[in-house]
């Protein structure tokens, strides 16, 4: 390699340049700290009294490995490499190696924050200064933001109604649509769009707006679960106020089967972009995995369903948005107990029961086609590999096709819509605000709790990663440092 091989370095990109003197038959090997114990990989054979130029990868930490092919010594050291930085690593006649060290220096990747902060700042002073001027009316009426409202037939996340509760109805009464919306579900909703976005544009090519490999989790792994969370909500306030307008649930449930029918199509549709070959198409991918969950947890919410909320005025209306849902949530924990148990019994040819690992060359390759255990398997026997989303951990682990919007990870996203819809029912259950955010506060104080336990108990854990498929995390692995590390 020449020199110019240090200029031009893309994106996530540095140079090594590496300096033999009087030493022959050298090879780096090379592997990053992400993959776990996997077996190091040649990169490049190095020359010799010369210099050689190599473009790594600085995403992740690398494990560096210089070896003589003769002697079988070696140089192994884990560097952190900075994007655009240019580094040395001399090794002489006797098989001395020097520490790498710094010789241009790496850009500031995270100044383009600081220009978009110099600007979002002015931006948003202005919009609060313009909206004190309407509030005021300083500024004629025509300059004022106009609000839009959308039926519940169009929109599927409904609107909100902040109208007292009804104690002890007789009979479901309709109910005049409320034009009030929900700003913070919109806003909530408004982030999560704005973040898919720049995600798929690209993030920026900052790895942390791209997601996790395998273990670990980034900004972009909570997009998905958000958008799942949101539609729960958005079922729950929707679905209630058209039962409360007395439309027929078999008219709801026709409604619900067609916009989850729409929302299939255009998820095949948009996988068909620049896409035309059959034989490798992919038919999953978000938008089908949310029509299958937003079919399940409206269709629950459709049968059983109250148009009204019945109440007692006992100690048992503490609760009530538990004893309305308790049916739907035998269901749902039904569906999360199908999917723990096809996941840790289901017998996979070759493979450890349980095993929900990237495999390829994770464990030194101890389950090379093991990769997602059960939901992999699942996947690969009903659509095979060539149907599968090919990107999923393969540069790093060197393994087969894995499609995180795969068939089972439905059953686990389903729970995920259904805590949107129990929240979306704490609305519609409570009147009073701090009723809400009492329910709300403890809700989250279970599950954080409960998140909590599962990352810190001494035998294997299980989490849920990418809100996809199970991860098991030995404890043999500092994991919790790696967990919370990467969000």
């Amino acid at each position: 390699m020449g020199s110019e091989d240090c200029k031009n370095l893309l994106y996530d990109q540095a140079c090594l340049q590496v300096w033999a003197d009087n030493v022959s038959n050298i090879s780096l090997w090379m592997q990053t700290k992400e993959c776990y114990k996997c077996d190091l990989l040649k990169k490049e054979n190095i020359s010799n009294n010369r210099v050689t130029n190599i473009r790594l990868n600085t995403i992740y930490s690398l494990w560096l490995d210089l070896t003589n092919d003769s002697s079988h010594n070696n140089c192994r050291t884990l560097q952190t490499f900075e994007e655009h930085g240019v580094y040395q690593w001399n090794i002489s006649n006797n098989f001395h190696c020097s520490q790498i060290k710094q010789i241009s220096a790496s850009q500031d990747l995270f100044m383009p924050f600081v220009y978009a902060l110099l600007l979002i700042i002015p931006s948003l002073a202005a919009w609060f200064f313009i909206s004190y001027l309407q509030r005021t009316y300083v500024v004629p009426s025509v300059f004022r933001f106009a609000s839009k409202t959308d039926l519940d037939i169009e929109n599927d996340f409904g609107t909100g109604s902040n109208e007292p509760v009804i104690i002890h109805p007789q009979i479901p009464t309709p109910v005049k649509n409320n034009s009030y919306r929900i700003t913070s579900l919109d806003t909530f909703r408004g982030i999560s769009i704005i973040l898919m976005v720049f995600v798929n544009l690209g993030g920026g090519h900052y790895w942390f707006f791209d997601h996790a490999p395998w273990n670990g989790v980034t900004l972009a792994d909570f997009i998905l679960p958000w958008f799942c969370w949101v539609m729960g909500v958005s079922i729950a306030i929707s679905l209630r106020s058209q039962l409360r307008s007395s439309t027929k649930r078999k008219y709801v449930f026709g409604r619900i089967v067609r916009r989850s029918i729409a929302l299939l199509i255009m998820g095949l549709v948009l996988n068909s972009v620049n896409h035309n070959n059959l034989s490798t198409f992919r038919p999953f991918g978000v938008l089908q995995r949310l029509a299958f969950v937003y079919f399940i947890a409206a269709t629950l919410e459709t049968i059983f369903m109250k148009p009204q909320p019945y109440f007692t005025n006992t100690r048992l209306d503490v609760i009530r948005d538990i004893i309305e849902s308790a049916r739907q949530w035998i269901i749902v924990i039904i569906l999360v107990a199908i999917h723990t148990s096809i996941t840790f019994f289901l017998p996979i040819p070759g493979c450890p029961k349980g095993y929900l690992g990237p495999g390829g060359l994770y464990n030194s390759s101890s389950n090379f086609n093991c990769t997602g255990g059960a939901a992999g398997y699942i996947d690969r026997l009903i659509l095979g590999e060539n149907h599968l989303y090919p990107g999923t951990s393969k540069h790093i682990y060197q393994s087969l096709p894995f499609d995180p919007e795969g068939v089972l990870g439905i059953l686990t996203n389903a729970l995920l819509v259904y805590m949107g819809v129990h929240a979306g029912r704490i609305i519609l259950c409570y009147q009073y605000t701090n009723e809400r955010i009492k329910r709300w506060i403890a809700w989250t104080i279970v599950l954080t709790f409960q998140s909590f336990n599962t990352l810190t108990v001494t035998w294997p854990l299980v989490v849920i990663c990418n809100s996809q498929v199970l991860c098991i995390c030995d404890r043999r692995r500092p994991i919790v440092q790696h967990y919370y590390h990467t969000i």
